[in-house]
């Protein structure tokens, strides 16, 4: 049973009396902004109630009616909220929301049975844009990337270009320094897992299973971190415990946030502390944090928080390609920080930061390939104490350059910088920073000898050639984030340690758009012609069809009085055929 607090407007608790099964009245509580009490399966008469801290019951309201209004009994008095069940349900959250005088539950979500069905992640099974309705169910069908919803700001034209979308990973981009062996994973959806890998995730259900979270080994992951299973056990170091342990902060964490509303951080977004600014040579997105700009953030821990969850999920959702670009770097950028450092204030500084540090490394676990801390002030004593509280086996991945335009010129190409990084692009003003920026051709050479090699197929290849007469080939194309669907940035972890798992995603990976060394590892395990994709053709067919068809159909019913019709085979989709639908 869990409680979720949806303002923070005064502390509530539950309370939660039951008979158990010798029949003895037992009672838990809680207090808190978010409250989970787990109770037996074996209790009965279940009631539970609120309070709030230091005031009066929760009453009961009304939730018919859209203005809540307080239910009253025959004295003409409010009586108190009390939900009484006759065995203990499987999963019920209960929102409350309102000042100390007017707590009341606004929301309730029961789940009918343990698990629930079975959820469609087909890549086509969804095209429009997300919505509050996909975080209104129990914890465990939360999506695992989303969770920012009523977006109005527009996105960038290069958020996601072609060139991102079939970018091929090396091995050295799959694996750290190209090793296959554990804890080396970078890129963990559509892409085969190794054997110590599988029997890790069977050792990790099993470990669930102890914990209450699993019913049964073979049962399907929570879907809030299904694809994030593997992260999880890897940032654990194989201790599964602790990764358990993660599980916990993840739904801690993140999903009783979700969802965030974007005019719910709109302020937050343009103090420009936390921000998204173009692509390395890899396409993986930078995300630079300015911590002078931290403001009112900076004695608000929950509110910090909230932004960066916010600006974690964007990249999540609209910059990553499962399988091919799954990983951030980040830029903290320190110059005047010790202006905003107030003597009285460091116990909340080192409270926001923990707070967010516990944010980037355990709920996005796994994403991160490098830090950059850049113009760090003094003689060295704040640069002794931040590398102090660095766990060691990330310090390999923190750096403290002295020149940071230095330090980041081999790693982008100059248009994904600020010119105060040695990019060419304007500095950001706070206000600046969002909508996040991106720009075209983030790999640079390595796209342009891309191209040449198009124009050598193209010579030989009908299909090759089809493209690029009509520029699908190009390398500084427009974005396809509206064509690409919250289940295709969810991606599939190819969970193999079950046959049971194996057959949750085996159907669903046969017709993604896969990687060509995916695509071929994916056939020879099983036998099946796995879908490669390197042409953004091949892109649209696998991901919205629904456009490719809405092309056809658009020209097949434009032909003159007279013409005949065009052959039942669909015609290439130009840039401006897919730009326009896909909006």
């Amino acid at each position: 049973l869990e409680m979720v607090s949806r303002d923070f407007r005064c502390l509530r608790s539950m309370r939660v009396d039951y008979l158990d099964a010798e029949g003895e009245r037992q009672t838990l509580t809680g207090s808190g902004f978010r409250v989970a009490i787990h109770v037996p399966s074996a209790a009965r008469n279940v009631e539970v109630s609120f309070q709030v801290v230091g005031g009066g019951p929760v009453c009961k309201v009304d939730r018919r009616d859209p203005g809540m209004p307080f239910v009253k009994d025959a004295n003409d008095e409010r009586p108190p909220e009390i939900f009484c069940y006759e065995e203990c349900p499987p999963c019920v959250q209960y929102e409350i929301r309102g000042v100390a005088w007017r707590a009341h539950i606004s929301r309730v979500i029961e789940q009918s049975g343990r698990g629930g069905g079975e959820e469609d992640f087909s890549p086509t099974n969804s095209t429009g844009p997300d919505g509050r309705t996909l975080f209104d169910g129990v914890p465990d069908r939360v999506p695992a990337v989303g969770g920012i919803v009523d977006l109005q700001e527009a996105h960038s034209e290069y958020l996601l270009p072609s060139e991102v979308l079939l970018f091929e990973p090396s091995p050295t981009e799959i694996h750290m320094r190209g090793e296959v062996k554990r804890g080396s994973r970078l890129i963990f959806l559509n892409q085969p897992l190794t054997e110590d890998e599988n029997a890790g995730l069977l050792e990790y259900r099993q470990a669930l299973v102890k914990r209450g979270v699993l019913a049964a080994e073979n049962d399907p992951f929570p879907r809030y971190m299904g694809a994030h299973s593997l992260r999880l056990i890897q940032s654990a170091k194989y201790n599964m415990q602790k990764a358990a342990d993660m599980l916990k902060t993840c739904v801690t964490e993140r999903v009783r946030r979700l969802p965030i509303a974007e005019a719910d951080v709109l302020n937050d977004l343009r103090l420009g502390f936390a921000y998204w600014h173009g692509r390395d040579k890899k396409c993986r997105p930078c995300l630079v944090l300015r911590l002078e700009r931290l403001g009112p953030l900076l004695l608000d821990k929950e509110r910090a928080v909230r932004l960066v969850i916010f600006v974690l999920e964007y990249g999540l959702r609209f910059a990553m390609v499962p399988g091919r670009v799954e990983n951030w770097v980040v830029v903290i950028d320190l110059q005047n920080v010790m202006s905003i450092i107030n003597p009285l204030h460091i116990g909340s500084l080192i409270g926001t930061a923990s707070a967010i540090g516990t944010t980037l490394e355990k709920v996005y676990c796994g994403r991160m390939v490098w830090i950059k801390i850049v113009n760090m002030p003094g003689s060295g004593m704040l640069t002794r104490a931040i590398n102090g509280v660095i766990p060691t086996e990330k310090k390999d991945k923190v750096e403290f350059p002295t020149d940071a335009k230095a330090a980041l010129r081999d790693l982008f190409e100059p248009n994904q910088l600020e010119r105060r990084y040695g990019g060419t692009s304007p500095d950001l003003k706070p206000e600046e920073s969002y909508p996040f920026k991106f720009f075209p051709n983030p790999r640079g050479r390595a796209a342009r000898e891309n191209t040449a090699q198009w124009e050598k197929d193209a010579d030989t290849n009908d299909d090759v050639s089809a493209m690029k007469s009509e520029g699908l080939n190009d390398v500084e194309d427009f974005s396809l984030h509206e064509s690409a669907t919250l289940p295709f940035h969810e991606g599939v972890l190819w969970d193999e340690s079950s046959d049971e798992a194996r057959a949750r995603w085996l159907d669903i990976a046969l017709r993604s758009a896969l990687t060509p060394e995916a695509a071929a590892a994916l056939t020879q395990r099983h036998g099946k012609q796995a879908r490669l994709c390197r042409s953004m053709s091949d892109w649209m067919m696998t991901v919205n069809p629904a456009v490719v068809g809405k092309v056809s159909l658009m020209r097949s019913t434009t032909a003159g009085f007279g013409e005949s019709a065009p052959e039942p085979e669909v015609k290439w989709a130009t840039k401006d055929d897919i730009k326009i639908l896909s909006l």
